[in-house]
């Protein structure tokens, strides 16, 4: 063959690859796109943005970086088609169960690949058995297409595959280095100013890969008006000072009791819910409980997800609505293991702090977080928890088992602060409990008939939960130490997801909680509901006599002055939502002066001294 033929014969093979490898990124970004909705059917109705179709230029990018490694154009296209169909999958399973899409900071948890796969129904050996066999067929693959190359005599000169693999990198490389201009400009995608409360419906219209890349280097928060060291040090003395004034009217700090902070996973009230149960309640201990004692409801903005936020919250008393996507933002994952502020109740402890989680540690860094926040201990499975008993067919610990291992620890001497997670109503909700006598009985003109099975196995789990619950308290208010047991829900279960039309407004974000203070000190306390998760620690100051830090003490005036909740440019009191432009200037002082400290504390530069998140003198 003459050197012209060859030359032409390679320049109609790269164009006609090219074509190929641009083909198959269209089709992989539109399974992307596919996979953010329920049986990967998309609404044709419904409106999409311009950046909707977009991202083909990444996958083109990465296919092509790959073929110039490889130099096998199948091999090549097979590994992309392979990772980005784990990609698909994963994110539709999430978007089921979640509500939610994938994030570029959940990337990492593919380092917890067992854990992962308790959430869909495959073994970890069909998972390794399966990786094996694919490896081993694109190995033999690439041989065999190398083999008949060097036969045919014709292989891609070395040094267009360098060409390639330099201009992909630069590519890939500039696209992460700059992610959010990529997203603007090439991909077209429009970012707001306004609170995304939906981030899936938002991504529904923007594409998968636009709102992918919006999560790779996003703006967590916007900076406060006014961020100024001088302004920040103004903060600290007027604060010190009101701190100081509050301490004078207590008599103790809460180092002197025992706390326990119980997170009670996926618990609802669904008396909360209007005509959803034809019959009794399955949690009369806890509404009996949040109704008689300190209680009420949490706010949560999520369903079926968002654990970790909330715990998140209630350790730092910082509000997860100030940030500009709340939605779309997990602090453990994103930024708070490198944030240069780690103050947290576990502050007002110089007794031992214990956290107690029957799962694995792998997920949210929650080892890294537990360490740098100050925990002695932290029982996980397979490191601290002895009990693991289930109930019925469910898979996860239950709460009675969990019991256990909690009063072991508090009865230690040296124990001060409790942090408690549980499982056993985590998602799904297949697994049957065959000896439950709570059956109830769901009202199917509120509720869907195809979800009834799993509602009915949720709810005897948490009939489950209120009776280990009354165990619980039952024994810590036999106690001889002063004990705190803040008792909450985290969000809504999964399975309620979709029924946003039948139960409106705040119905499916308002979890139930309650605070026994034994020896009767919480008895026919303080009702508050629809409270944000950062006000738990400022009720238990306040409703416990304790003393307060200047930055609790912050938390204390706007919680007498009816704080419930702080966003981004509004609060909620009893008078519900109410804009700052609708404030009292003396309380949009205070809310203004909270964020520039969240601020400070988790993206500025933590100008506020140790003293003002610890000293709790008078």
């Amino acid at each position: 063959m003459s050197k012209a033929k060859k030359r032409l014969l390679f320049i109609v093979y790269f164009l006609l690859l090219f074509f190929i490898i641009r083909m198959n990124a269209i089709a992989v970004v539109e399974w992307l796109d596919k996979s953010m909705f329920v049986d990967y059917t998309m609404d044709h109705a419904q409106a999409i943005n311009d950046s909707f179709y977009n991202g083909v230029s990444l996958i083109f990018a990465i296919t092509v970086f790959l073929y110039a490694i490889l130099g096998s154009s199948i091999v090549s296209l097979l590994i992309v088609d392979l990772l980005m169909l784990g990609m698909v999958f994963a994110n539709n399973v999430k978007v089921v169960e979640r509500n939610e899409f994938i994030t570029f900071s959940e990337l990492q948890t593919v380092t917890s690949p067992k854990e992962l796969l308790t959430f869909v129904s495959v073994s970890p050996g069909s998972v390794v058995f399966l990786l094996i066999v694919t490896i081993f067929i694109l190995v033999a693959l690439q041989f065999l297409i190398k083999k008949v190359s060097k036969k045919v005599n014709f292989r891609i000169d070395r040094r267009i595959r360098i060409v390639l693999f330099v201009v992909s990198l630069t590519i890939i490389v500039a696209i992460f280095a700059k992610p959010n201009y990529y997203n603007e400009h090439v991909l077209k995608y429009e970012a707001s100013d306004v609170h995304n409360w939906n981030p899936l419906k938002r991504a529904r219209q923007d594409g998968f890969l636009p709102s992918f890349m919006h999560t790779v280097k996003p703006t967590y928060m916007d900076k406060p008006a006014g961020y100024k060291k001088e302004k920040v040090l103004e903060i600290s003395e007027k604060y010190s000072k009101i701190s100081r004034q509050i301490n004078e009217k207590r008599d103790k700090s809460v180092n002197d009791s025992q706390t326990l902070l119980y997170l009670s996973e996926s618990l609802m009230d669904p008396e909360q819910l209007p005509n959803l149960l034809l019959n009794d309640s399955p949690i009369p201990f806890i509404s009996k409980m949040a109704k008689n004692n300190i209680g009420g409801t949490m706010y949560s903005q999520y369903i079926g997800g968002g654990t970790a936020n909330i715990e998140w919250s209630i350790l730092t008393s910082f509000s997860l609505e100030v940030f500009r996507e709340p939605m779309v933002v997990t602090p453990y994952s994103d930024f708070y293991s490198q944030s240069k502020n780690h103050h947290t109740i576990l502050d007002f402890y110089t007794k031992d702090k214990v956290a107690v989680h029957p799962y694995t540690a792998h997920l949210y860094k929650r080892r890294t977080i537990y360490d740098a926040i100050g925990f002695d201990e932290f029982h996980y499975l397979d490191h601290g928890i002895k009990h693991t008993d289930k109930l019925g067919t469910h898979k996860r610990v239950s709460d009675e088992a969990l019991n256990k291992d909690i009063l072991e620890v508090a009865n230690q001497k040296d124990v001060g602060l409790i942090h408690v997670l549980s499982m056993q109503n985590h998602s799904p909700y297949k697994a049957e409990i065959p000896d439950m006598d709570y059956k109830p009985k769901i009202n199917l003109d509120v509720y869907p008939k195809d979800k009834e099975k799993e509602l009915f196995n949720y709810l005897q789990g948490i009939h489950a939960s209120d009776k280990a619950a009354e165990a619980l308290v039952t024994q810590l208010e036999k106690s001889d130490k002063e004990v705190n047991l803040l008792f909450y829900g985290d969000h809504f279960p999964s399975v309620f997801r979709g029924t946003e039309d039948q139960f409106k407004g705040d119905q499916l974000h308002e979890t139930p909680w309650f605070m026994m203070m034994n020896h009767g000190r919480s008895e026919k306390g303080v009702q508050l509901d629809g409270l944000s998760p950062a006000f738990f620690v400022p009720v238990l100051l306040k409703e416990g006599n304790y003393y307060v830090s200047p930055y609790q003490g912050l938390m204390d005036e706007l919680l007498t002055q009816g704080v419930k909740r702080i966003g981004k440019n509004y609060v909620v009191t009893e008078e519900g939502k109410v804009y700052d432009n609708a404030l009292p200037k003396d309380l949009l002082a205070m809310i203004h002066d909270y964020r520039i400290v969240q601020y400070d504390a988790l993206f500025g530069h933590n100008w506020l001294s140790d003293d003002f998140y610890t000293e709790m003198n008078k």
